[in-house]
């Protein structure tokens, strides 16, 4: 068990979750005085000892299912025989959507209106027992299962009878999740050490690309987005200013010292004052790149209350200042909305130099040494003139630029990228492509 449980926190690790050798200490000391006999007993005292974030908790329950559990558990519905015995959705057995249905939709829409358990137990076998997995991920592999089992027309059947066919819906989502875990099973069966270290480092979203998320891993990015905003938001920069009152300011006093030749008959103080910057951002939402600018702009405007002013702009080949109010309470509508319907491109086609040019021009007058200029963008100017000299003068302005490129290291300065133009005259130059980066990113801002 000891080897076991030290293979479990590596592969934790590898998946990106933090974990140190007094926690894994911990979590031995633990499981001596407890035991390991109680399954629940047992998963809480690992989640309680190794898992400090509960954005890891979605790795660490996948973990635990491949590495502890010999058989994937059934949904409750799932659990029994069970036959409703009815054959329609409604009291008058209306409802029942099977119309044009094939005869494998036909067999799924009956046996998830009867809770046929065993039936449906029976469809999953049969799928997986014909299944062999080669490169495809477990999202491809269980579209293809649910293409064969005609799933979408009976999901499609349950939506159109409204509330009625809710709690139908709700069991083929549970028979949807099981199906999930059973192909993750298979996935390591087949595959070993290879297929555990595919499953794990695919769902950590930290380290996952933002322009690679799917359709569900992207509402669970706005979600930790928030609870991350919400964390961050906390923590202020400070610095020192002259006071009345206070810590005794050793600096000045010796400096005075000094001039005056003897001790002085004051002391001087200094008080903490939390340091707000003002914050400049420039987005673009070209192509791929704008799932990139949608998570900095979400990021960013949840923490409004740490800035002292925040002004955000959308660029393509031209450039445009979002003027509309970000509410907090629904930061990512607004944040797409503002996109979708800025007024930033005529080609189409990004236009680096232009954008800092026209900036410049028409924006120059709100910068000043306090502002921040934080600059998202891939820097592929398609062979347009750089205009390195304005982002130069910009420079001059400002009190430091960020540059966050969404783009791998290795590919900067190929082709169309002159992101090595720009970096001379900004501060940083950070790659910024998933939300370890993107955290990182923004301590740095601040």
């Amino acid at each position: 068990m000891d080897k076991r449980l030290l293979e479990f926190v590596n592969s934790l690790r590898y998946a990106g979750v933090k974990v140190s050798p007094s926690e894994v200490i911990d979590c031995f000391e633990a499981l001596e005085a407890y035991g390991v006999s109680k399954p629940k007993l047992f998963y809480s005292i690992l989640k309680a000892t190794l898992i400090k974030n509960e954005m890891d908790a979605v790795v660490y329950d996948l973990a635990f299912r491949l590495f502890f559990l010999a058989e994937v558990e059934k949904p409750e519905h799932l659990k029994g025989p069970g036959c409703c015995g009815g054959f329609g959705s409604c009291i008058d057995g209306s409802g029942t959507g099977k119309a044009g249905m094939g005869a494998a939709s036909s067999q799924l829409f009956e046996a998830v209106q009867k809770r046929q358990s065993e039936s449906l137990i029976t469809m999953v076998n049969k799928q997986l027992a014909q299944l062999h997995i080669n490169q495809e991920c477990v999202d491809q592999v269980l579209h293809g299962i649910k293409v064969k089992m005609e799933w979408f027309m009976v999901e499609n059947a349950f939506q159109k009878e409204g509330k009625a066919g809710q709690e139908n819906s709700q069991v083929l989502k549970d028979l949807e999740q099981y199906l999930r875990h059973r192909v993750e099973k298979l996935v390591v069966s087949q595959k070993g050490r290879e297929g555990l270290n595919d499953l794990l480092s695919k769902e950590n979203l930290k380290q996952k690309e933002f322009g690679a998320l799917n359709q569900f891993q992207v509402k669970e990015m706005e979600k930790r987005v928030q609870r991350l905003a919400t964390k961050l938001a906390s923590r202020y920069s400070y610095r020192f200013k002259p006071a009345k009152t206070g810590r005794i300011d050793m600096r000045r006093v010796l400096q005075k010292a000094a001039r005056m030749g003897r001790t002085p008959e004051k002391l001087l103080f200094q008080n903490k004052i939390m340091n707000k910057p003002r914050l400049v951002v420039l987005c673009d939402i070209s192509g791929s790149v704008a799932v990139y600018s949608a998570f900095l702009l979400q990021l960013v405007y949840a923490m409004a209350r740490s800035f002292e002013d925040i002004k955000t702009f959308l660029f393509i080949d031209e450039i445009d200042e979002i003027k509309a109010r970000l509410e907090i309470n629904n930061v990512q509508g607004a944040v797409y909305q503002a996109i979708s319907e800025a007024r930033c491109s005529r080609l189409g086609i990004s236009n680096f130099g232009q954008v800092f040019e026209i900036f410049r021009s028409r924006f120059g007058e709100s910068l000043n040494s306090k502002t921040t200029l934080v600059i998202l963008g891939d820097a592929k100017n398609n062979w347009y003139p750089p205009r390195q000299e304005e982002i130069k003068l910009i420079s001059k302005k400002v009190k430091r630029i960020i540059w966050l490129n969404p783009e791998p290291e290795h590919k900067w300065n190929q082709e169309d990228s002159i992101i090595g133009l720009y970096g001379k005259a900004c501060s940083d130059v950070l790659e910024c492509r998933n939300l370890d980066q993107l955290e990182r990113a923004v301590r740095r801002i601040m």
